[in-house]
């Protein structure tokens, strides 16, 4: 295969260009690929980013204060109402009896300034979101290349997580991916199968921490029932797939084995917040899917199925088409497809074999360059284009707008993988506002040179003569962000 052009392996499978005085690429493009994302994925873990269950832990103690605090109020509240029924007529309702007016408030009149409130604290949920969506914004800035950074925000949004699901998924849906999507990026799906399916978040999301079999012990009281989300949800999205060959049977199986994986909900537990099997909620028994039994009790029976899962060759068609589609083209070439399963099958599903065959197979270079960048990866393109001043409510802001703020999708498909997805009618009006937003706040720097730091052998005589007659450098810099190759990859 000929030398890849640089820019196109920055924006095709990385973050973007941007001004640098090293050359990141050198002599083989695809091997700096590698090499970038090999290396990313050894980079220790953030410490400044609580785990899960003290994330669990603070929001739901946040919360129980918050009722206890509610309840004394409103025991407060009927106290005096008892009171003020044996008061004289005329006393005001919850004022001490003897008392028919109150003195005037020190410095009150009608000069004195309100008392200001006292300053309410951020919510727990909000805080731990902003905090992983700040330390996200930092990443996509600080990766040299971002191949890892795209095959993370791949896997993350194969195994989408709603963050406005409840106060719960907000809260720790940045450590979820975190802990159970990015250690394995370039492992096993094996492995990310299982952290996924075991993490409070999923688990949370998809309600199966309440389900039980009906005739598990709890099932039988009828306090629950089975829930068959996940078991959905992990065959038609997370597995095999729409056209995976599976059927309702099979959903209701591993919905069975599922149940009694579940979360510590103790607060007093060491263990609050992190993942176990409650055996009083497993439905017991022997579970038939895709026409074989699984006779294991209790958390293996499960364990077993997902295995299977992992390997099956309707899975590896579904993550070689998703992957292709994403990265590649949205109507992915079925050639390629092909190659990327069955290297799939051949090494048991390791993630980063499949990542190295999608960069080396000459297909995955070849494709016209038609795919829309998505919003996020506009932005974030466009934040490593140019020295834009932003603080985190403007990127906040922006992705709002634009329709991608991180782990928000609407349903658990997550965002589509077709670009064509974000052509809605106003989607590029959108774009060229948040485009002339960040312009206008860049410091005053050589657009040209800017241009061919940030699309290379990419830019057309066209986009450098628009950049070049620009009336001011903000104009320029609008100008760059929606010419045709920076949006299209």
């Amino acid at each position: 295969m000929q030398r890849p052009s640089p820019a196109l392996a920055a924006t095709r499978f990385g973050l973007g260009l941007r001004a640098s005085p090293v050359d990141l690429f050198g002599a083989d493009p695809v091997a700096a690929l590698l090499d970038e994302a090999a290396g990313e994925s050894e980079r220790p873990p953030d410490r400044d980013l609580a785990p899960t269950r003290k994330i669990l832990f603070d929001v739901q103690s946040f919360f129980a204060r918050q009722r206890a605090a509610n309840q004394a109020m409103e025991k407060s509240g009927a106290d005096a109402a008892g009171m003020a029924a044996g008061m004289p007529t005329g006393m005001p309702a919850g004022m001490p009896a003897g008392m028919m007016e109150r003195p005037a408030a020190m410095g009150s009149g009608k000069d004195a300034a309100p008392e200001a409130a006292p300053a309410r604290p951020e919510r727990p949920h909000l805080a731990y979101f902003n905090a992983e969506f700040e330390a996200l914004i930092a990443r996509m800035n600080d990766a040299p290349i971002g191949f890892f950074e795209r095959l993370v925000g791949f896997w993350s949004n194969h195994f989408a997580v709603e963050a406005d699901r409840s106060f719960t998924t907000k809260a720790t849906v940045g450590a979820y991916e975190r802990e159970a999507i990015r250690p394995h990026v370039l492992g096993r799906f094996e492995d990310m199968l299982l952290a996924v399916s075991q993490h409070p978040t999923m688990l949370s999301y998809l309600d199966n921490f309440l389900s039980a079999g009906t005739n598990s012990r709890l099932g039988k009281n009828g306090r629950y029932g089975l829930n068959e989300n996940y078991g959905r949800e992990m065959l038609e999205l997370h597995t095999l797939g729409v056209a995976g060959g599976y059927d309702q049977s099979d959903v209701r199986a591993l919905a069975n084995a599922l149940s009694g994986w579940g979360i510590v909900r103790n607060l007093k537990r060491k263990d609050y917040g992190t993942f176990a099997f409650f055996n009083a909620m497993h439905e017991p028994g022997p579970v038939t899917v895709l026409g074989k039994r699984y006779p294991q009790k209790g958390e293996a029976q499960a364990r077993a199925i997902i295995a299977d899962l992992a390997h099956h060759p309707a899975t590896a068609r579904h993550l070689a088409f998703k992957l292709v589609q994403s990265f590649v083209a949205d109507e992915p070439p079925k050639g390629l497809v092909a190659r990327l399963a069955d290297v799939y099958m051949k090494t048991g599903g390791d993630l980063g074999a499949l990542a190295k065959a999608l960069v080396t197979d000459p297909a995955s270079w070849e494709a016209p360059r038609a795919k829309l960048r998505t919003p996020q990866e506009f932005v974030w393109a466009a934040l490593r284009a140019i020295p834009a001043t932003t603080q985190f409510n403007d990127v906040r802001r922006g992705l709002t707008i634009l329709g991608q703020l991180p782990w928000s999708p609407i349903s658990p498909a997550g965002y589509p993988g077709d670009s064509r997805y974000w052509l809605a009618a106003d989607a590029m009006t959108n774009r060229l506002d948040y485009a002339q937003f960040l312009a206008a706040r860049t410091r005053p720097e050589d657009p040209q040179m800017l241009t061919e730091a940030a699309l290379g052998d990419l830019v057309s005589a066209p986009t450098r003569e628009a950049i070049r007659r620009a009336e001011s450098p903000a104009q320029a810099y609008a100008l760059l962000l929606m010419s045709p190759e920076f949006q299209r990859r």
